[in-house]
């Protein structure tokens, strides 16, 4: 009986470990997608991925789109800005990490889905696009091609240092966390699962330690 118990308590850890077991991505978890161009491209003809980082840089205005999809997951990653002088150029820094892309929405400048905003004095809004909506605060919010709702608290440091993003989304609530806060949070949102894509919108930007796992929780 002993015996029976304790293999029954190994094959349950074993369980809880697969299903909680973040995934670590590579290269190869993604392809590429850039506005002069209409076909899908392999991800090191378009951005760099050197020394454990993805750095995306240059005149490819694009996304890294996941090719796979998720539901009920909690992702994570640390981003930074481009500092180089060759690379760090003028203006705001724009850029963000979309989820629950439907797979079905055709690749596009920008795709419908949910954008975590990574922006100067913005980072942390909720940018949904191409209809979906959520409820924020109890209320919904309007359905439109672009509509941002607005982060409740700043948490970014400043340029050239990282920042760690997490993303959770389980059932239709999302919640979006900065540097260990959290920033914004919504329900009943209307787009529950599919990709993930990093975007690239004309600032030099450096993501890594891109993690994902399972949630059935909060």
């Amino acid at each position: 009986m002993l015996k029976k118990t304790t293999l029954t308590f190994l094959f349950l850890l074993i369980l809880n470990s697969c299903t909680t077991q973040q995934k670590t991505w590579t290269e190869n978890d993604w392809y590429a997608y850039i506005k002069t161009s209409s076909e899908k491209m392999e991800p090191v003809k378009v951005y760099e991925f050197s020394d454990g980082m993805i750095r995306m840089h240059g005149e490819n205005i694009g996304y890294l789109m996941s090719k796979k999809r998720y539901s009920n997951f909690e992702l994570s990653l640390d981003y930074r800005w481009n500092m180089d002088e060759q690379y760090k150029g003028k203006g705001k820094k724009n850029s963000g990490v979309m989820y629950n892309i439907p797979t079905n929405s055709p690749d596009k400048i920008w795709p419908k889905g949910i954008q975590f905003q990574i922006k100067e004095n913005t980072t942390g809004d909720f940018v949904f696009l191409d209809q979906v909506t959520a409820k924020v605060n109890g209320k919904l919010v309007e359905a439109g091609a672009s509509v941002t709702s607005p982060k409740f608290l700043e948490n970014e440091k400043p340029y050239g240092e990282w920042n760690s993003i997490v993303i959770k989304s389980l059932n239709g609530k999302i919640t979006q966390y900065l540097n260990g806060k959290l920033v914004n949070e919504a329900t009943e949102a209307t787009s529950v699962e599919g990709r993930i894509s990093l975007n690239y919108e004309g600032s030099a930007i450096d993501f890594r330690d891109i993690k994902i796992k399972k949630i059935s929780k909060e």
